[in-house]
């Protein structure tokens, strides 16, 4: 669980904050970040709303902090990932001007 606290933390968010606005209690969320305890289906639902990720990321099962609308069906490697992260940054022209370049790459 030590990827709730790194979430929480990169928010500038304290426990008693997210217990709050979790309807939890502080304990309960220092359990989940000491692993002391594993929240429960629902707890991990609203974790990952809350921070906009995967439970699989809570979990610890992967290290990819990917909101659940954007993990797709087909696996990527870690230089793929990286490259969209940094495409997603980009403006709507800077795109549009790195798939022009992608398909003049494809087109040799």
């Amino acid at each position: 669980m030590n990827n709730i606290k790194e979430l929480r933390k990169q928010k500038n968010i304290l426990q008693t904050k997210l217990a709050l606005d979790l309807n939890l209690t502080q304990e309960a969320i220092s359990s989940y970040e000491t692993e002391r305890v594993t929240p429960s289906a629902d707890v991990l639902i609203k974790l990952a709303d809350y921070f906009n990720t995967n439970i699989d990321y809570l979990l610890c099962r992967t290290k990819y902090n990917l909101p659940i609308s954007d993990i797709k069906p087909n696996n990527i490697n870690e230089e793929q990932y990286n490259l969209l992260i940094k495409i997603n940054k980009l403006s709507k022209i800077d795109i549009a001007k790195v798939e022009g370049y992608i398909d003049s790459l494809n087109s040799k």
